[in-house]
C-alpha cells in the first residue's frame, strides 16, 4: 500500500554542522522537543557518536538488528534506546537536544529520525518516562478540564504555549506559521511524503 502524509520537514544540525532532517505532521509542537531519536539503521547513527559512547551504541545496534520490524512495531513492547553522546540543535530555539537511538523508530518512516515531543506523542511520552527525559507541554487543550500532560500525552490540537513568539496561536495557525518560519530560515518547510509497504 502507499501512505500519503502532509507535514513539515525540520532540519536539525549537529554542533559541527551535519544536517539531520525529520518529517513531522505537527510542527506546532517543535518547541516541545526534548530529545531526538534515530533508527538503528540510520546512516549517521555511528558517525555522530563520540568514541566515549561507541561501545554502548554498537552493543545496542547489534541487539536491535536481531529484531524484525513487526516485533519493533508492537504496541505492547517496552521501548528501549541508547544515548549516543551526541546533540543536535533545534532550529527554532537553538536548544541542544540529546540524540538517542531507539528501535521504535523505523528506517522506512519519514527520514529514519524523529523529534521527541513527549508531552504530545504517546510513544515519545513512554520513552521519556523510561529514561527520565524532560516533558514540556507546548499545546494547551481547548477543553477547560483537560489536564496538562502528566500521566499521558496530549495529542490533540489546542493553543500553542511555551513556544516563543508563536505562543497564543491556535494549533491550526501554528502549523503554518512554524513551517513558514522554517522555510524562511532554510531549515525545512512544508512537504508531502509517500510510503510504500509490501507485506508479501
Amino acid at each position: 500500500w502507499i501512505g500519503r502524509s502532509e507535514g513539515c520537514e525540520v532540519i536539525f544540525h549537529t554542533p559541527d554542522g551535519i544536517p539531520i532532517p525529520v518529517f513531522t505532521t505537527r510542527p506546532d509542537t517543535l518547541f516541545g522537543v526534548t530529545f531526538f531519536v534515530m533508527a538503528p539503521e540510520h546512516d549517521l547513527s555511528l558517525q555522530i557518536t563520540p568514541s566515549s559512547h561507541k561501545a554502548a551504541v554498537e552493543a545496542y545496534l547489534a541487539n536491535a538488528f536481531t529484531l524484525s520490524e513487526v516485533e519493533r512495531m508492537r504496541e505492547d513492547r517496552q521501548k528501549s534506546g541508547v544515548f549516543t553522546g551526541a546533540f543536535v540543535i533545534n532550529p527554532l530555539n537553538q536548544e541542544r537536544i540529546p540524540v538517542w537511538i531507539a528501535d521504535y523508530v523505523l528506517p522506512g518512516y519519514g527520514t529514519g529520525a524523529v523529534m521527541g515531543v513527549p508531552a504530545h506523542d504517546s510513544r515519545d511520552f513512554e520513552f521519556a518516562n523510561k529514561y527520565d527525559l524532560p516533558i514540556r507541554a507546548v499545546i494547551q487543550s481547548l477543553e477547560p478540564d483537560q489536564e496538562q500532560p502528566s500521566e499521558m500525552a496530549y495529542t490533540g490540537m489546542g493553543i500553542m504555549i511555551n513556544s516563543g513568539k508563536f505562543s497564543g496561536l491556535p494549533s491550526e495557525e501554528g502549523l503554518k506559521a512554524v513551517a513558514d518560519e522554517l522555510t524562511k530560515q532554510g531549515a525545512g518547510g512544508w512537504q508531502v511524503q509517500y510510503r510504500m509497504r509490501d507485506w508479501l
